[in-house]
């Protein structure tokens, strides 16, 4: 109907309008909705699936998934280290990378398999058809047919195997390398999480203790209010504090809770509802180092530096290997067939049947791809190679600096509460409490050194998490087992 209008003369309007209509038919939305579209609770069409492609991301039934299983452990550093090298799945699955480059530097030692080829071919035209012979009698007019086997092999040029097992083996190198520092990284990520497990439980020990004595504060006021020794302001007062000290409690609890959790990702598959009771003391023996000596030991041993080198190694391979392979490989083949005879009175070509040795040799002309441009890849590849490594050593001299004067920051910090904060606090709080006892000091008074003695307590446990994190830190970006110890 509309190439009728059209070819009858429509007007310009109507002709605009058909072909805006044609143009624009697919954004059409129908008012009907498909038969798999979703409903919200308004009766709007929420989502619509392709149910014929949507059914390949199904789950499917023999898949087997175990969730873990409540449990609880005293868990200390030893045993917590100890499983983490055992069972911990990150690193059982970095594992296999090593197993895979294993397997290519075994294959690349392989040379070319041979090809065997099997070849016969049958006169369909006259295999069964007869005519008069030279000689005057019925003679078969079947053509040659021959049946032939071959061995065909691919001969290498000098140069690529070579090339080929040598950058192989600096690829194996390069991932045992790598897994070494996968297995480096995850000890100390797993320390760090355990350091922040230690804190948070220490946070929880000493605002349980501050809600212990608030307890007991708190008792003693409501004895003293019945007895008319204080009067109500002073009695709310201690609960107000007591019931801000259980909220800090509740929140310390939670957070320890959920830095236990924390460690259950670092062990085996059946660690997801166990909950840790962790033990330890954060408390780090002080070390001294020799800043020089050691960004030039780290630059050296650091096991993501290796296995940057080999792998700087392994593209310089990469680029002799190219160079060998544009010379092209040899094939050779020796082929032995027998032909097949015919009729000696065949009116038109009698042939005896004969037997034949054939020897093939096949070289490809590198006429437009002469492997100049898998050597500039290669080449490119190498000066990459070379300056990622330029980049990790800079990186790393500048994190060893970094962290260097961040353990020496944690370290001046975490003596600085040993050196009489701790002892001056406690003193302060213990007066108080004698005080207020005697009458010499005010609930506030009393208040405010609980207060600054919780503050100072959990400041301490922050610094020695901070000064254990640190150590962690320098060992991270050195490479050198610092004995971190909880």
């Amino acid at each position: 109907m509309i190439r009728k209008a059209i070819h009858a003369g429509a007007p310009v309007p109507l002709l605009a309008v058909l072909l805006c209509v044609c143009a624009h038919a697919d954004d059409v939305v129908s008012a009907t909705p498909p038969a798999n579209a979703q409903f919200a609770a308004d009766g709007s069409v929420g989502e619509v699936h392709d149910g014929q492609y949507l059914d390949l991301s199904m789950p499917q039934d023999r898949w087997t998934v175990q969730a873990s299983t409540a449990a609880e452990q005293q868990l200390t550093w030893p045993v917590f280290i100890r499983e983490v090298l055992a069972a911990n799945l990150d690193y059982a699955a970095a594992r296999y990378n090593v197993d895979m480059a294993a397997a290519d530097a075994a294959a690349a030692k392989l040379l070319p398999n041979p090809t065997l080829s099997l070849s016969g071919d049958r006169d369909l035209s006259y295999h069964d058809k007869y005519a008069t012979g030279t000689d005057g009698n019925p003679a078969p007019l079947r053509q040659v047919e021959s049946r032939s086997i071959g061995v065909d092999q691919t001969i290498e040029w000098y140069g690529k195997r070579k090339w080929r097992i040598k950058a192989a083996d600096q690829s194996l190198r390069a991932a045992a390398a790598t897994l070494d520092d996968f297995l480096r990284n995850l000890k100390l990520d797993a320390a760090a999480a355990y350091a922040d497990a230690l804190a948070a439980q220490g946070i929880v020990d000493q605002l349980r203790a501050a809600a212990a004595f608030l307890d007991t504060l708190n008792q003693a006021q409501q004895t003293r209010y019945t007895a008319g020794d204080i009067g109500r302001p002073d009695l709310l007062q201690t609960q107000v504090e007591r019931q801000e000290f259980l909220n800090d409690l509740a929140r310390a609890e939670d957070d320890a809770e959920a830095a236990r959790y924390a460690l259950s990702t670092y062990l085996g598959r059946n660690r997801g509802q166990t909950g840790f009771i962790v033990s330890g003391d954060l408390k780090q023996q002080p070390r001294d180092y020799n800043l020089a000596g050691m960004i030039g030991e780290s630059l050296k041993k650091r096991p993501d530096l290796v296995a940057l080198r080999h792998g700087r190694d392994a593209a310089q391979s990469g680029v002799e290997l190219a160079k060998a392979s544009r010379i092209p490989d040899l094939d050779v083949g020796v082929n032995y067939g027998y032909n097949g005879g015919v009729a000696l009175n065949h009116p038109v070509d009698p042939t005896p049947g004969f037997h034949q040795l054939t020897l093939n040799l096949s070289l490809p002309l590198p006429l437009f791809d002469h492997g100049q441009y898998s050597v500039r890849k290669a080449l490119a590849a190498d000066d990459q190679a070379q300056v990622q490594l330029a980049a990790a050593e800079l990186h790393a001299e500048v994190d060893i600096r970094t962290a260097y004067f961040q353990y020496k920051s944690a370290q001046k910090r975490a003596a600085s509460f040993e050196t009489g904060i701790l002892k001056d606090a406690d003193d302060l709080l213990e007066a108080r409490r004698y005080g207020y006892q005697r009458g010499a000091n005010t609930l506030l008074d009393l208040i405010d050194a609980q207060r600054s003695d919780n503050q100072i307590r959990q400041d301490y446990g922050q610094a020695q998490a901070e000064l254990a994190k640190t150590m962690i830190q320098l060992e991270r970006v050195t490479g050198f087992e610092q004995g971190i110890r909880f």
